[in-house]
């Protein structure tokens, strides 16, 4: 029930913060990418540290409420939950590249091109739903939805037979894009944060 309201939540609060369409790429010309560039694009950011460090703190936040309990505590336990929340991150981007593929989504994020905090928080949040397509223009994320959802109903198998249900499976789903959104988050303020941190860019 939290994860469903938390989805919600943050479905809404992207809408009401963006209050108009994302900003698009701040590019003179649109290029989209061919299935073999997307490919390239899918392989080059597989391992990306950021996502390697999420899917720590989802395995740290399962740990903290122990689920399964079934894996126990300690170090061990704490290393098969990462290695589960790896292996859905796996299966979710093997999903996720046929589709966009098939449907044409642009999965690049761009930076937003508002000046507010609330605009470039609402545009992080609205692009895990709502992503650019070939052409420029903005579509549903089909394959952010067939992605998590796919590889939580996957990734499963590997669980105690208790979570095999459905409403197990949405709780995971719900899960997952939320971390993508705060991926996203992430990218949209890591030159901010570079910058208070006076680090180079």
């Amino acid at each position: 029930m939290i994860d469903r309201f938390i989805l919600v939540s943050l479905t809404v609060s992207g809408l009401l913060l963006a209050q108009q369409p994302p900003a698009q790429p701040n590019l003179p010309q649109w290029q989209g990418l061919s299935v073999k560039e997307k490919l390239r694009y899918h392989w080059r950011h597989l391992f990306d540290l950021d996502n390697l460090v999420f899917a720590g703190m989802g395995a740290a936040f399962d740990q903290l409420r122990d689920r399964p309990g079934e894996w126990g505590e300690g170090w061990g336990s704490f290393g098969e939950r990462y290695a589960s929340h790896v292996g859905q991150y796996m299966i979710q981007r093997s999903i996720m590249f046929p589709v966009q593929a098939i449907d044409h989504e642009d999965n690049r994020y761009f930076r937003s091109t508002r000046t507010t905090f609330q605009g470039r928080l609402g545009d992080a949040f609205l692009h895990t739903i709502w992503r650019h397509n070939d052409s420029g223009g903005m579509m549903p994320a089909y394959s952010e939805f067939l992605g998590d959802y796919g590889a939580a109903a996957l990734s499963r198998m590997w669980w105690p037979a208790r979570y095999h249900r459905g409403s197990a499976i949405f709780i995971a789903g719900s899960d997952t894009i939320l971390i993508d959104a705060g991926i996203n988050v992430f990218h949209e303020f890591k030159p901010d944060i570079k910058r208070w941190l006076h680090l180079a860019h």
